[in-house]
C-alpha cells in the first residue's frame, strides 16, 4: 500500500468514526499530501476525495473561504498573521463542517507569534482543523509540540531506495556503521525514520508489508506507540541538524533512545 495512501486511510478512518483530533503537527515536506488530507475530510461527494466539486477545487488552488494559510513574511511568522488566523477560526464556516488552518514552516515561528498561537492550541475553537506543517522540530516551543499530534509525511522525492537498508539492520543490532559523506549520512537518517514510521503503522494495525518485505526483525520488539513517537522525535530532531551534528554522537543518541 502507498505511504500517502495510508495516511490518508488513517485520516478517513478518524473522520468516520468522528475522532478526527483538532491540532495536528505534520513533519516533513510533502505538502500536497498535507493538502489531499485536508480535502480528504471536507469533499462531501467521496469516500476519500473526488478532486472535482467545488471544495476539492477550491482547497487545490487554496481559495476556499473556509480555508486559511499563514506563512512566514519573509523569514518567519509573524504575529499579526496569528492574530489574522484566530479571528478566521473564530468566524463560522461557509460551506464545510470545520474551519482549515494551515501554518506552513512552523519551524520559522516568531516567539512572539508562537506564545500567541499556543493559547489558540490550548482551547482550539469548536469545529476546527488546524495543520502545522514542519520540516523539523527545531524551533518549535516545546509547549507546541505537546498540544499537537504528530503525523511523518513520507518524503515528497521518496530517497529510500538511494540507501542500503540492510545497514539499517546493522544499526539495530548493535554492529557498527559508517557513512563516506554527510549526504550518505542524511539518506541514512531517513531510511530509519521510514522504518519506525512504518513499525508505527504496525502497532496501530495498519499494513506491515513493507516491513516485512524488508525484513527487518524492528517488528518482533515490543514498543508502544509513545515510544516509537519519542524515537521518531529524536532522529528527527538529529535529521535537522544532520549538516552539522557529530555523526558518532548522533548514533550513539539514537541508540540510546531505542
Amino acid at each position: 500500500m502507498n505511504k500517502d495512501k495510508k495516511i490518508l486511510d488513517y485520516f478517513n478512518i478518524l473522520e468516520k468514526r468522528e475522532m478526527l483530533g483538532t491540532s495536528y503537527l505534520f513533519l516533513g515536506d510533502n505538502h500536497e499530501l498535507v493538502q489531499e488530507i485536508l480535502k480528504s475530510i471536507s469533499c462531501k461527494q467521496d469516500s476519500s476525495f473526488c478532486d472535482e466539486c467545488w471544495d476539492c477545487k477550491a482547497i487545490t488552488g487554496e481559495k476556499h473561504p473556509d480555508l486559511f494559510i499563514v506563512r512566514p513574511e519573509p523569514s518567519f511568522i509573524k504575529i499579526e498573521s496569528i492574530r489574522e488566523a484566530q479571528k478566521f477560526l473564530a468566524l463560522k464556516s461557509f460551506r464545510l463542517k470545520r474551519k482549515l488552518l494551515i501554518v506552513r514552516e512552523g519551524q520559522n515561528f516568531g516567539l512572539e507569534a508562537a506564545n500567541a498561537f499556543l493559547k489558540t492550541l490550548e482551547e482550539p475553537p469548536k469545529n476546527s482543523f488546524i495543520a502545522i506543517c514542519s520540516s523539523k522540530m527545531e524551533g518549535l516551543l516545546p509547549t507546541i509540540l505537546s498540544r499537537c499530534k504528530k503525523v511523518f509525511l513520507p518524503p515528497h522525492k521518496e530517497k529510500k531506495e538511494e540507501f542500503d537498508f540492510e545497514v539499517i539492520d546493522d544499526f539495530l543490532n548493535n554492529r557498527r556503521v559508517s557513512f563516506k559523506d554527510r549526504k550518505e549520512f542524511s539518506y541514512f537518517l531517513e531510511a530509519l525514520i521510514v522504518v519506525f514510521r512504518d513499525k508505527l503503522f504496525f502497532n496501530m494495525g495498519l499494513d506491515d508489508k513493507l516491513l516485512r518485505k524488508r525484513g527487518h526483525d524492528i517488528l518482533k520488539r515490543n514498543y508502544t506507540l509513545e515510544k516509537i513517537e519519542d524515537i521518531l522525535d529524536n532522529i528527527l530532531n538529529i535529521y535537522g541538524a544532520y549538516n552539522t551534528v557529530n555523526e558518532n554522537l548522533a548514533l550513539n543518541l539514537i541508540r540510546a533512545s531505542l
